[in-house]
């Protein structure tokens, strides 16, 4: 067999995780024909590199279906990827208590690209549950609390570059910001109030908050979200306690990245 050359082999490593990206929480489960098409790749190339990782166990065929799912490989790299976590070893317990003390589910989420993914969770203890399963991904502007504190302090350029044309601005909920401005000047009021609310802008009878966690620069790098039923936040004074052990939550997060970095 001919050596490839460096590029060839860049390529070929490239393709192979653009396949594994290819499945998500939506498709877990995916053809040859459908990742071919997809990714806009030859059905032979594709094959090819499903064969590689099948191999090598990252994905497995089902052979009734024929459909390629992800394997052991991947989620031991995720375990890998989850123990080695500064940010997410950080948040272990805080989430915990933040859970204790809300008894509603407690979030953690990132920015990747345009989106926020949630990278770890503690379920709700009540009996209908509101929450998004670890590696969820959303538009980070479709108005969650836990978007709006991980765009609130970047640099407006940046924000207004992700964010829809006005006339392909459309917003789910109730309540959400009519218009492109109007959702900038409402990352404009969450800097100034130190955490974000969700109140029915992505769901009807959804209301969530969100606060900030920062690295040791300073920097926001994460979010520390709780979602509940709007019929569990209407007492201002649940209110109140829902948006304190939250900021309290993400400044121990805060804190533990802190101290981790300056020792």
């Amino acid at each position: 067999m001919a050596k490839q050359s460096t590029g060839q082999t860049l390529r070929s490593a490239e393709r192979m995780l653009d396949v594994l990206e290819a499945f998500s929480l939506h498709q877990p489960a995916l053809t040859a024909a459908e990742v071919s098409e997809q990714l806009e790749l030859a059905p032979s190339t594709v094959r090819r590199l499903l064969n590689v990782l099948e191999q090598h166990g990252f994905v497995r065929v089902d052979p009734m279906t024929g459909q390629f799912a992800p394997h052991y490989q991947v989620v031991r790299l995720a375990a890998v990827a989850l123990e080695g976590n500064d940010l997410i070893s950080n948040a272990r317990v805080p989430l915990d208590l933040l859970h204790d003390r809300t008894q509603e589910a407690a979030q953690l989420v990132v920015l990747s690209d345009h989106d926020i993914v949630f990278v770890d969770r503690r379920e709700s203890s009540s009996l209908i549950k509101i929450f998004s399963a670890i590696g969820q991904r959303y538009p980070a502007w479709d108005g969650r609390a836990s978007g709006k504190v991980l765009l609130a302090w970047l640099p407006e350029d940046d924000v207004s570059a992700m964010l829809p044309a006005p006339e392909d601005w459309a917003q789910a909920g109730p309540n959400a910001a009519p218009t492109p401005q109007t959702y900038l000047e409402e990352l404009a009021k969450v800097r100034a109030q130190g955490y974000a609310v969700n109140d029915e802008e992505t769901d009807r009878d959804v209301w969530a908050v969100a606060a900030p966690v920062r690295d040791h620069t300073g920097r926001v790098v994460a979010a520390i979200n709780v979602p509940v039923l709007k019929t569990r936040a209407t007492d201002p004074n649940r209110v109140a306690e829902l948006i304190d052990a939250t900021t309290t939550a993400a400044a121990s997060v805060s804190e533990g990245l802190k101290f981790f970095f300056s020792h």
